[in-house]
């Protein structure tokens, strides 16, 4: 009877999980994949000194554990949660407390058959679950997510195949799935349109198979007001659509972004060619998200660097300003590129609103360079200035008047782009105290959030948080290093900063709360 009076007051509220909001449903924090939590009100530059490491979590796998996930607040037979999911390369997903790192539930995933794995190719699930929601314009709800539909967190395994997971209880054949990649694909992030369209791109040409990006448009089944009955109406699950690099795959740890009107889908693609664009050179392509048809592209006037598998790259973020979408993008000779998302390279499709110098230079192992994710938001405490962040591997070339000491290795590096004159401008603000390797900044309550992974190819050290002032860069705190170094991105949700390390380790970062 409990059951179906819990589930009963879930279908009331408009879905089978009672989800008010997904804090941090995807690498990037949103589809745009902007960095950019809002609102934030427990930790500022006030009190960011007061910030402890809350707990680690070890994770028990022989697979690598990827970053985690945020959904705010769920209903189940035991109350309320606020979940984290981490998933891992040998199928395993976690559902874990937030406030009190116990595994609410662990799923395996099947796998059928074996693939050929390499550090470039790991094979099973490498993309980081993902849920729908929070872009920062407004909030939506893609793959069906409305009243009387069931809630999932969507996962990609090990066999291609995207499997919605139902929220409620982490069961994994409750709604059917769909094969989206091939077999044995290495996809480091899923996105997710408003329309319910998700996308996977691929990367390393593992599976046999070549780089490309992947579609299918989701419809969420309607369900009884009880579970396990038959669904009122079934899952849709559209055609699949494929655009195929034939080089490398979309750079950076976030693959792609959305518009914020959700009428494009963008990415950066090292090399490669295509009907349309001709010959890749860090070009940015604007896909149509029902067809991937290439609508439009931006490519950098200068010759790249020798391409390596597996170097540094970093995904293009959009942002609204004045009621139109602006895309942020990143090449391998360190420079960003301010994008029109209507003409992203003019005319020639080389010439870009606004550009940086080089921020650092390539080196011969691919390592150094932009990384990750960017971050933005604007200021509107502060004049409404819009903020530019970007995490650089490697010495820094260019000149920040606001330097907080040398970077050696790297940082974050903070630009304000300035629409005050006839055109925008990228003005340089400051650079971080030194890090290595800096992972993709998070912006949130006046903050940045950026993780020294540690990640080096000389060697690598354990992953350090530290907590900038967002206008100044001044270190506000910095963490004890962890057990080891971290490979996947930096995660952030009410109050609290989630990394994962190499050992499979979960760490929470926050403010304690007086018991």
């Amino acid at each position: 009877m409990q059951k179906k009076v819990l589930w009963s007051l879930c279908v009331a509220a408009g879905s089978c999980a009672c989800v008010w909001a997904a804090n941090w449903p995807s690498v990037g924090g949103n589809p745009q994949r902007d960095g950019y939590v809002n609102p934030e009100t427990h930790i500022s530059a006030a009190n960011a000194k007061d910030v402890k490491q809350l707990y680690k979590h070890k994770f028990e796998t022989k697979g690598i554990a990827t970053s985690t996930i945020d959904l705010e607040r769920i209903i189940g037979i035991t109350g309320f949660h606020e979940l984290l999911w981490t998933g891992s390369s040998a199928g395993d997903v976690w559902v874990t407390d937030a406030d009190l790192a116990y595994d609410f539930k662990h799923v395996t995933l099947p796998t059928k058959g074996a693939v050929k794995t390499s550090a470039m190719c790991p094979g099973g699930m490498t993309a980081p679950p993902l849920l729908t929601g929070g872009s920062t314009v407004g909030r939506f709800g893609g793959g069906g997510f409305g009243r009387g539909t069931v809630a999932v967190t969507y996962v990609l395994d090990g066999n291609g195949t995207l499997i919605p997971l139902r929220q409620q209880d982490g069961d994994p054949t409750y709604v059917p799935g769909q094969k989206l990649v091939p077999a044995g694909s290495n996809v480091p992030a899923l996105n997710i349109s408003a329309d319910g369209t998700l996308f996977a791109a691929t990367i390393n040409g593992c599976g046999g198979a070549g780089n490309g990006l992947y579609a299918a448009n989701f419809k969420a089944p309607e369900t009884e007001n009880e579970p396990n009955k038959p669904f009122k109406s079934p899952a849709v699950w559209g055609s699949v659509v494929s655009f195929m690099t034939n080089g490398a795959g979309f750079a950076g740890t976030g693959s792609t972004a959305i518009g914020t009107k959700n009428d494009f889908v963008v990415g950066t693609v090292p090399e490669g060619k295509g009907d349309v664009a001709g010959a890749y050179n860090d070009t940015v392509l604007k896909l149509d998200p029902k067809t991937l048809e290439v609508k439009d592209y931006f490519t950098p006037s200068d010759k790249e660097p020798a391409y390596k598998p597996g170097a540094a790259g970093v995904t293009p973020a959009v942002f609204a300003e004045g009621g139109k979408d602006y895309v942020v993008a990143g090449d391998r000779n360190g420079k960003i590129y301010l994008l029109d998302s209507t003409a992203l390279g003019g005319s020639d499709h080389h010439t870009p609103l606004a550009s940086t110098d080089a921020i650092v230079a390539a080196d011969a192992s691919g390592s150094n360079g932009i990384f990750g994710t960017f971050a933005t938001f604007a200021d509107t405490e502060h004049g409404n200035t819009r903020w530019l962040f970007a995490a650089v591997r490697g010495p820094i070339a260019a000149k920040f008047a606001g330097a907080n000491g040398a970077l050696a290795n790297g940082g974050i590096v903070a630009f304000k782009i300035d629409f005050s004159g006839g055109r925008p401008k990228l003005v340089p603000a400051w650079s971080s105290p030194d890090m290595v390797g800096a992972s993709g900044p998070i912006v949130a309550g006046g903050l940045v959030y950026g993780l020294a992974s540690g990640w080096s190819a000389k060697g690598s050290k354990p992953a350090v948080l530290h907590l900038l002032d967002a206008a100044t860069g001044k270190a506000l705190y910095s963490s004890t290093p962890a057990a080891t170094y971290s490979s996947q991105p930096l995660a952030f949700a009410n109050g609290h900063a989630y990394f994962v390390t190499h050992d499979n380790t979960l760490y929470q970062y926050g403010i304690p709360e007086e018991k």
